[in-house]
């Protein structure tokens, strides 16, 4: 790839990257090493995104484990080499399955509070009827996602977009 045509692609992408990281609570630097890595060709070791971002290689590993938690970034041996390696995951069923269990998890931990505040709420005396429904209302919603991400789950990306599809 051509040096001009790699400053064009990183302006565009490595931006979308970094507004995606921010928009979940993640630093600049996420967005910059996902975005760093989705360009690359090859998998690229941790020096080589050091050099590449300017991140101290603190910063690069520690924003490489949240993609790898996340689902985002793999790390992949080289042959030969005993440095850490990194490729982007692109796969649509494993980006698919990661934001998934991502999202379930965020409705199973919120869903858990709700329960566990409606309760301590009975338990103290203190649970109106107004603080009780607009529990139940959202716990009710968070449930109904939970539910819905589920069934998302059971299919394929195409598939569901079937599916989806055969009703309009």
């Amino acid at each position: 790839m051509q040096r001009d045509e790699k400053d064009i692609l990183k302006i565009h992408m490595i931006d979308a990257f970094v507004k995606v990281a921010n928009s979940c609570g993640c630093s600049d630097a996420v967005g910059v090493l996902r975005g760093t890595l989705f360009l690359a060709d090859r998998p690229v070791s941790m020096d080589e995104l050091v050099e590449e971002t300017g991140y101290s290689k603190s910063t690069v590993s520690a924003n490489m484990s949240t993609l790898e938690r996340q689902g985002l970034a793999k790390r992949v041996i080289v042959p030969g080499d005993k440095r850490y390696y990194y490729i982007p995951v692109t796969e649509p069923e494993s980006l698919k399955k990661e934001m998934l269990i991502n999202m379930r998890n965020e409705m199973q931990i919120i869903i858990a509070a709700m329960n566990r505040t409606q309760e301590d709420l009975k338990a103290s005396g203190y649970a109106s009827e107004s603080a009780s429904n607009r529990i139940d209302r959202a716990r009710r919603f968070y449930m109904l996602t939970d539910q819905l991400l589920d069934l998302i789950s059971r299919y394929g990306i195409e598939e569901l977009i079937s599916l989806l599809q055969k009703d309009r």
